[in-house]
């Protein structure tokens, strides 16, 4: 790991408590101790310099974590993914509010299905279409198959179904197929809700996303990351697919609350969620909604820019205007029902009160405080008003050790003094 990617000082120096921040190798060691992950990497900044980077526990049998440990991102990646697409808003390319028909034609026209008593009884046309700002507030009307009979409207008993048995690829795999075959899938679809009335945390928004990227670009979506965002952050290590001669660095994926290494997947609704597609022979899939692969260190460097409005050492990647839409609320009224009951920017999940809302345990550290997580328990957190960046990244699947991150990101969070 090269010490020129990051500056790290006494925690006294950037205004943190270093009694306070022993605080979170206990709960790692006693997170470690009752089982709850078998590995972890804690990394806290401010003012830009780190103050605190550790691991703990193991990396795979055998293999100690390190602080350089690569971590398969999830959903992580998607904010990754709305970067690249602000980046192409704020040049004049597109515009959000455009329908996204106008760059994927078959999006044209599109259906709602009308459900009752988990029947489909009729295809009804959208009142309007969808626009790109719906697929980066998830109010495409897009779910997922793995939310097949999850929740309770019976919607969810109907779409998902429809999209597994069309061939919809939309958990993690990465079968031999493209972002282009897979969407043009996924508009033949019908849609659960009318454009922009209903929150739906959705993989599929994101993959049209990405393709629109590379419409757009004229770049594959691996190529546009690698060249407009991972190069000029010096994000040297995050990769959809790691070469070979760094798998031996991916941490292992175990169940959550024991230790046991899952290998292979785990249903969910009509979803096969595993973490075996970093090792698949396929890599033609890249899958923005959370196929990458990085370090912890690499994804602070993402995380900071966004702090920073955009820029890092100098170097810009994305205009303050574009920041400020991403960590702000764009749903209105509505809320992230499915997952933490805050509100949502563009792919990133907002605190608005100076707590978490009524019966989440989702607290981020303060109102503005803003943050996403990823499937395989690996989580992180800005808050402009503390001016931190917070990483906490663990091993179990299932997002099995959120509430243990979550204690550990307050845990930092305390750590401020001034």
């Amino acid at each position: 790991m090269s010490t020129e990617l990051y500056t790290q000082v006494d925690p006294e120096e950037v205004g943190l408590s270093s009694a306070y921040l022993a605080n979170i190798d206990r709960l790692e060691e006693k997170h470690l101790t009752e089982n709850a992950y078998q590995g972890a990497v804690v990394l806290v900044a401010r003012h830009g310099k780190v103050c605190y980077f550790k691991s703990f526990g193991k990396a795979d049998e055998g293999v100690p974590m390190q602080t350089d440990s690569v971590f398969r991102l999830a959903s992580m990646s998607k904010v990754i993914a709305a970067v690249a697409v602000m980046q192409l808003f704020e040049q004049g390319l597109i515009a959000l509010h455009e329908p996204i028909s106008a760059y994927l034609p078959e999006f044209a026209n599109p259906k709602v299905a009308v459900v009752k008593d988990w029947e489909v009884t009729q295809l009804v046309t959208a009142k309007r279409e969808i626009t790109i700002h719906d697929l980066l507030t998830m109010t495409a009307g897009m779910t997922n198959s793995w939310w097949y009979r999850v929740f309770e409207p019976s919607i969810y008993g109907v779409v998902p179904k429809l999209y597994a048995d069309g061939g919809l690829m939309d958990d993690l795999n990465a079968p031999p197929i493209t972002l282009e075959e897979n969407v043009k899938i996924l508009a033949e679809m019908p849609l659960i809700a009318h454009p922009g009335e209903m929150f739906d945390y959705s993989n599929n928004s994101v993959e049209v996303l990405c393709r629109l990227v590379e419409v757009v670009s004229g770049l594959d979506f691996n190529t546009y990351l690698n060249q407009r965002i991972f190069a000029p952050l010096k994000m040297n290590e995050t990769w959809f697919f790691p070469p070979e001669d760094q798998l031996h660095r991916v941490a292992a994926v175990y169940w959550a609350g024991r230790d046991e290494k899952q290998t292979e997947p785990g249903q969910l609704g009509l979803g096969n969620l595993g973490p075996q597609y970093t090792f698949s022979p396929h890599k033609t899939y890249f899958s923005g909604a959370g196929g990458l692969h990085g370090t912890t260190l690499d994804y602070f460097r993402f995380a900071q820019m966004l702090l920073n409005m955009g820029e890092l050492d100098g170097v810009r990647v994305l205009s303050p205007a574009s920041v400020k839409l991403m960590t702000t609320n764009q749903i209105g009224d509505l809320v992230n029902w499915q997952l933490t009951q805050n509100k949502w920017g563009y792919m990133v999940d907002i605190q608005q009160g100076p707590n978490a809302p009524s019966g989440s345990i989702h607290y981020l550290g303060g109102a503005g405080a803003y943050s996403w997580q990823g499937f395989f328990s690996t989580k992180f957190v800005n808050n402009p008003a503390l001016d931190t960046v917070i990483l906490s990244m663990s091993t179990p699947g299932f997002d099995g050790a959120l509430p243990h991150n979550l204690r550990v990101i307050a845990a930092a969070t305390a750590a401020v003094t001034d």
